[in-house]
């Protein structure tokens, strides 16, 4: 009997720390639709916004010759 009492110790503590675990890591409350609406909002408002040119700086020809490549490339 001695024996099982050692036993249920550690399993107690194993069932006790995968229960926390589930609590702690479920996700939290949803936020309010408002909140998630004005959200929305400035991810659209920023998707609308346009890229930023890729603007190099005039080095030579607009060819791409083997100088353009970048310092180091062997291939």
């Amino acid at each position: 009997m001695a024996t099982l009492m050692w036993w249920l110790i550690p399993i107690g503590a194993t069932v006790l720390a995968v229960g926390f675990v589930m609590l702690r890591g479920r996700p939290t409350k949803p936020t309010a639709a408002r909140d998630s609406m004005q959200n929305l909002k400035a991810m659209q408002k920023a998707m609308e916004r346009p890229l930023p040119s890729d603007r190099r700086p005039a080095s030579g020809s607009a060819s791409g010759s083997a100088s353009d490549a970048p310092a180091g490339d062997d291939s």
